[in-house]
């Protein structure tokens, strides 16, 4: 996905340092699994090759560059199968997975960095112990909901992309602009599992940062690309190929949705990474840096965090009401200084008219609620 600074996962970052003396590839670790060390950066992976047994694997991660980096491991269909982001420089990190024999990609620092590979032996992975918190058949029909969820907003996706580059390709400037916030909501409430496609995600959500040529690099489509051509070079001119392949890659994201199974850990996680990423990187208006409608972006990613805990209400009421009421709240915090900016019905006002006292506010809200989320994984049992 976009290595961008955006999602400095606190639940990934707890724990720096604590398996900074780990060995190399394969050496038992604490945690039942073996440990992986890997160092990333702008270069890529160091080691570039390195080997585990089947089963549950420990990556310990060390940011080597002087940049904020992501670890992806990527398996079949160009699937992330897990993922640490926004790793800061110079911080270890511990990413817990459970992964089959065979081999597999690693994305290392950046999109431009060259890949590193994992080879693991062994066959299928041994099954993960049992939930000790929740129920597994309680989880299940709320995942099934939340998928329906996913791929009811992947169609709309779909049909506002349709709006968007159709006005592209009328040459209408005015339509385009208007439809451009629009057409992003749906992607930004399921983005955790849009980006679980590794070749789609860059190619419609990527920013000119993540691109050695930056915005005139070819490599730079999607979204972005087309909201630098409509406001800062002012025309619909020369974009059609790229309003078609965010076309293509749209309708590709909702068809391999439907044989996508959605972990119950990737829509917990879900719910944090979402607001992370507002957090982190969407408060300083880099994301639609171009428009300056970024919360167009920034209140869907609100939306589709408190959808999953919505779903998760009486599983984490049968907890810990205490610690459920205080999530309600700090989303609450969060809704309200973002709903005297606009919503989706209204429109929004651009990122350039929220008053700094408000921007702080929900700077502040938002790191709140952000840390309450990062205990989601570890309350329901699904922190690996």
């Amino acid at each position: 996905m976009p290595s961008r600074a955006r999602r400095l996962a606190p639940f990934v970052v707890a724990l720096p340092l604590l398996l900074a003396a780990c060995g190399t590839s394969g050496t038992p670790s604490g945690s039942g699994g073996a440990s992986v060390a890997i160092g990333v950066s702008e270069t890529g992976c160091d080691p570039t090759q390195v080997t585990a047994q089947a089963g549950q694997v420990v990556f310990v991660i060390t940011n080597d560059g002087t940049d904020v980096a992501e670890f992806e491991v990527v398996g079949a269909d160009a699937k992330v199968l897990d993922e640490a982001e926004n790793i800061v420089p110079g911080f270890v990190v511990n990413l817990s997975t459970r992964l089959d024999g065979g081999t597999y990609e690693l994305v290392c620092g950046n999109l431009s960095a060259p890949r590193g590979s994992l080879t693991v032996s062994g066959g299928a992975a041994a099954t993960a112990p049992p939930n000790s918190v929740v129920d597994p058949a309680v989880l299940t029909p709320i995942v099934a909901e939340y998928k329906t969820y996913v791929i009811a907003e992947a169609d709309e996706l779909v049909k506002r992309v349709g709006a968007f580059t159709g006005a592209i390709d009328t040459g209408d400037l005015a339509a385009a602009k208007a439809a451009y916030g629009p057409a992003r909501v749906p992607w930004e409430r399921i983005e955790p599992i849009a980006e679980l496609f590794s070749d789609i995600d860059p190619k419609v959500d990527a920013r000119e940062d993540d691109f050695e040529g930056g915005a005139d690099d070819p490599a730079f489509t999607g979204f972005h690309r087309l909201e630098k051509g409509l406001w800062v070079d002012g025309t619909t001119n020369g974009l059609t190929d790229l309003s078609a392949g965010l076309r293509a890659n749209v309708a590709e994201l909702r068809s391999r949705l439907d044989t996508l199974d959605i972990e119950p850990r990737n829509m917990a996680r879900g719910a944090g990474e979402l607001i992370d990423e507002v957090a982190q990187s969407k408060m300083t208006g880099e994301e639609d840096r171009y428009s300056k409608l970024d919360l167009w972006s920034i209140g869907p990613n609100v939306e589709g965090s408190k959808r999953i805990v919505d779903l998760l209400h009486p599983v984490i009421a049968g907890i810990d009401q205490e610690y459920l009421t205080g999530l309600d709240g700090a989303y609450a915090k969060v809704d309200a200084i973002i709903a005297k900016y606009g919503d989706e019905t209204k429109g929004f006002e651009t990122f350039d008219r929220i008053d700094p006292a408000d921007l702080k506010a929900l700077q502040a809200s938002l790191a709140d609620l952000s840390e309450r989320l990062a205990e989601l994984p570890g309350r329901l049992g699904l922190e690996a």
